[in-house]
């Protein structure tokens, strides 16, 4: 059978149905003048793989791959991929888990995805690149590797004593403690060890109990002092964590700021200033939007051009990936900048347009091009 390039009817989501992004991208699809996408959940998929080489009949489409989320049946659906004994979990859809088997069971979800698709059937993410992105402790040597300037790694510690050691050892007084895996800096305390004392900052609710005790996603920040801040980081670093200096950001409006830059295609698209009073910008947990222009207007060209840069050289390592998200800054003096965290997904941007498209229409736009210079003209048995 012949596909088309750059072909992306019939068009299948894997993801959440009445998921925002689900329904956003969906959305642009008609608006395009398409029709209408399929959208196969993650759980429904895993239940049934066939389903969703029944969805392609006559073997050609695009299967858009979407964020899995964070709702507890799909984190057990990814956990019985990869452990048919994986325990049924009630507990409560607040509380952070290490994600270990969880991200290996999306990755083997990607794969199984890629295998039962005809072989006319182009996808928008290799599950490879998701399970790297995904992985904090690896992406971070990746993007080094690339000569992408980020901020120094220390080594995995146990407990807040060994920790304490490694950054006096290296000469540092502030980090950010992240789990190694996760996503809207659910766990993620921002830590200060000083003469005057210890302070961490984060939207994680520590419960004392059994062990280092419990994690909650407050969506709320808070500030930790002494031995509470203590045992909220003793409970990160159990679950398994990255830790990584504490770069001082570049401010606007006298707030420290980030940007979220939004790659479709290799090239960056849609960009957003994040700031907050505080160290943690994320726009769920109290941070606010600006203009990028606002904060372009205060750099130099060669500044702002050598984000961009750094950018579309990272992301083109992983050119059978549509489309990647970055979180940067300039740092103090905006002249330099600072790569945190590459995202497999991260267009969930709201309010946002480039070139008058909204950051799904601009996908929509750009795939037809995407998809024809990867999958050219071609027969599929």
């Amino acid at each position: 059978m012949i596909r088309a390039a750059g072909s992306i009817d019939p068009c299948v989501i894997l993801g959440i149905a009445g998921d925002e992004r689900t329904q956003g991208f969906g959305a642009a699809l008609v608006r395009a003048g398409h029709p209408p996408a399929t959208v196969l959940d993650y759980a429904r998929f895993i239940e049934a793989p066939e389903r969703l080489g029944a969805l392609f009949p006559e073997g050609r489409g695009l299967l858009r791959i979407d964020s899995p989320g964070g709702e507890p049946r799909i984190r057990q659906a990814l956990l019985r991929l990869v452990d048919e004994n994986a325990a049924e979990d009630h507990g409560e859809a607040t509380r952070l888990r290490p994600d270990h088997a969880v991200q290996r069971g999306l990755a083997a979800a990607l794969r199984l995805a890629s295998r039962v698709v005809p072989p006319g059937v182009a996808l928008t993410h290799e599950a490879e690149t998701v399970a790297l992105f995904y992985d904090k402790r690896a992406c971070h040597p990746a993007m080094a590797a690339q000569g992408l300037p980020v901020p120094r790694a220390l080594p995995p510690s146990g407990s807040f004593d060994a920790l304490a050691e490694e950054m006096r050892a290296a000469g540092l007084t502030r980090v950010f403690v992240k789990p190694r895996f996760g996503s809207g800096a659910a766990g993620i305390a921002a830590l200060t060890v000083a003469r005057d004392g210890i302070v961490a900052d984060s939207a994680a609710e520590h419960v004392p109990g059994a062990g280092a005790g419990v994690l909650h996603h407050s969506r709320r920040m808070r500030r930790y002092r002494g031995p509470a801040a203590v045992a909220l980081v003793d409970a990160i670093l159990a679950q398994d964590a990255h830790v990584e200096q504490w770069v001082p950001k570049a401010a606007l409006d006298g707030e420290p700021c980030d940007l979220r830059v939004l790659m479709v295609g290799g090239e960056p698209a849609h960009i957003v200033v994040r700031k907050a009073r505080g160290p943690i910008t994320n726009l769920d947990l109290g941070g606010r939007r600006a203009e990028a222009e606002a904060l372009r207007a205060l750099a130099s060209p060669a500044a702002w051009e050598a984000i961009l840069s750094d950018c579309r050289r990272f992301a083109r390592l992983f050119p059978q990936t549509f489309h990647v998200a970055f979180d940067v800054a300039l740092t103090v003096g905006l002249r330099r900048h600072v790569f945190f965290e590459a995202n497999a997904f991260g267009d969930l941007i709201r309010r946002v347009r480039h070139e008058g498209l909204d950051p799904y229409a601009w996908q929509v736009a750009r795939l037809p091009g995407w998809l024809a210079a990867r999958w050219p003209v071609e027969c599929a048995a």
